[in-house]
């Protein structure tokens, strides 16, 4: 049976002091208030890490205590005024509640498991943000000596980029306290406060200004039409597909290299030649996600950096290496006008469609996590390699939703080796056979690409091959 006790961690840094919401957190609250008591997925990011050998649970939870002291977005709460609108406001001392779990000798229960149930509970209970700090901490043990170290934090105190570099940090802290070494210096990072007052000054406005009328220049190109609906939706109606594939990761890599391109561009290209396959329109609306850690004082930053630029995508071309020309100039735009005040934005789209007498066409989102994965090291495999890594490729069915803001969402993640290519669509536009169809495509284009430019007549072979059923026969696609 396993036992569960609480352990506190104290912090003390020093300060406390409040300012309005940045720009990407405004854009959290706003969607945490659209949707709570629902929760999606990325309300809640969850993280776990191996403890190493010779460390006690005080010396885990002193490093936990460096952690908290080093990034006033971990010991912020977020109260809201009188008029509904948050705030942040840090504190500077206080007292964290860890979770211990402990495995008896002999308990048939494995980490694993531990650590799955540890992070689905701390992932699907939402944050009291008003009153909580925007992390939870587990410790696993293993009669008393801690094995596995969990957290969770919320997409108000952190983006996935920022969740990465605290499991990375907290890595280096316990190794250092292993070998008995003083903590290192934390990364110079702009602090969220810091930087929302950045955000208010005339550099930072300037940079608002420029994403604003890059918007509007882009709101002017958007079809009229949406993406059209093509099949009775399924219950639920949106439904999220997941590829995993070594054969894809290799792939990209190489079909970037042959285009004198980035990874990022290219996954764009091919997921623009896919949607082409039901767009009729030349253009279609799509919402590209940045990180915004371009610049040297963002890119340690733990807060939540990302916003989404708004673009009309060409998909105009007769080759993937045509729609090449169009993503690059797509995410140049997209990495330039990533910064703004996403309310103000709203009310240019609002503006927009009251000019219009229409609403605005509604497209999809593009989110790319994985190309900021540092490259294997060692020699690229050969092309003539895809075909034997792509009989490791997986697929999953990971989430199905009621309701969703987009017909459309493309993202990927995962491992250096490994991508994790997912598809949250409506079933509407796409049924189930088309998002794995979809998924399916992207690998095979991408191998293709690998060794030549693939025409858009091909894309739609590709496609319609594997969307009606002609996919690698592994045990979890059937």
């Amino acid at each position: 049976m396993i036992n569960q006790r609480s352990a506190e961690v104290t912090f003390h840094a020093g300060r406390s002091r409040t300012a309005h919401l940045t720009w990407g957190q405004q854009g959290t609250w706003d969607v945490l208030q659209r949707w709570l008591p629902e929760m999606k997925p990325f309300f809640v990011l969850t993280r776990w890490l191996p403890v190493p050998l010779l460390l006690e649970v005080d010396d885990v939870l002193a490093q936990i205590s460096q952690l908290l002291q080093r990034h006033e977005s971990l010991r912020t709460v977020f109260p809201a005024g009188p008029d509904g609108q948050g705030s942040q406001h840090v504190l500077g001392e206080g007292v964290v509640d860890i979770e211990v779990l402990d495995r008896p000798e002999g308990d048939p229960v494995s980490f694993a498991d531990i650590v799955t149930d540890c992070l689905r509970r701390a992932g699907t209970r939402p944050f009291a943000h008003d009153t909580e700090l925007p992390i939870r901490f587990s410790v696993a043990t293993h009669e008393g000596i801690p094995v596995l170290l969990m957290f969770a934090v919320s997409h108000l105190a952190a983006d996935h980029l920022g969740a990465d570099l605290l499991a990375a940090e907290l890595t280096t802290l316990l190794r250092a306290r292993t070998d008995g070494d003083a903590p290192p210096p934390a990364r110079p990072a702009v602090q969220p406060v810091d930087l929302a007052v950045f955000e208010r000054s005339p550099d930072g406005q300037r940079l608002h200004v420029d994403a604003l009328a890059h918007l509007r220049q882009q709101l002017r190109r958007l079809p009229v039409a949406p993406l059209p609906d093509r099949a009775a939706p399924a219950t639920p109606r949106h439904w999220r597909g997941e590829l995993a594939s070594d054969a894809a990761a290799v792939a990209l890599r190489l079909a970037a290299r042959r285009l004198r391109t980035t990874t990022s561009v290219t996954l764009l290209a091919v997921t623009n030649a896919l949607v082409r396959t039901f767009c009729a329109a030349p253009v279609y609306p799509l919402d590209i996600m940045q990180g915004n850690r371009a610049v040297p004082e963002l890119r340690y930053a733990v807060t939540s950096l990302n916003q989404a630029v708004r673009a009309a995508m060409e998909v105009s071309g007769d080759t993937v290496g045509d729609l090449v020309g169009h993503a690059r100039t797509a995410m140049a735009a997209a990495m330039r006008h990533a910064r703004y005040d996403g309310r103000a934005a709203g009310q240019v789209a609002r503006a927009a469609a009251e000019a219009a007498g229409r609403p605005l066409a509604v497209g999809g989102q593009f989110n790319d996590r994985w190309s900021l994965q540092p490259r294997p090291t060692g020699p690229a495999p050969d092309p003539q390699a895809l075909a034997r890594l792509a009989e490791t490729t997986t697929f999953d069915w990971p989430q199905k939703a009621a309701a969703e803001a987009m017909p459309l969402y493309v993202d990927a993640s995962g491992t250096a080796d490994r991508i994790h290519l997912s598809l949250m669509a409506d079933t509407a536009l796409l049924t189930p056979a088309d998002i794995r169809g979809f998924l399916y495509a992207v690998e095979q284009i991408a191998m293709e690409l690998a060794r030549d430019d693939v025409s858009l007549r091909r894309v739609t072979e590709i496609f319609d091959s594997h969307r009606l059923g002609d996919v690698p026969a592994h045990p979890d696609t059937r």
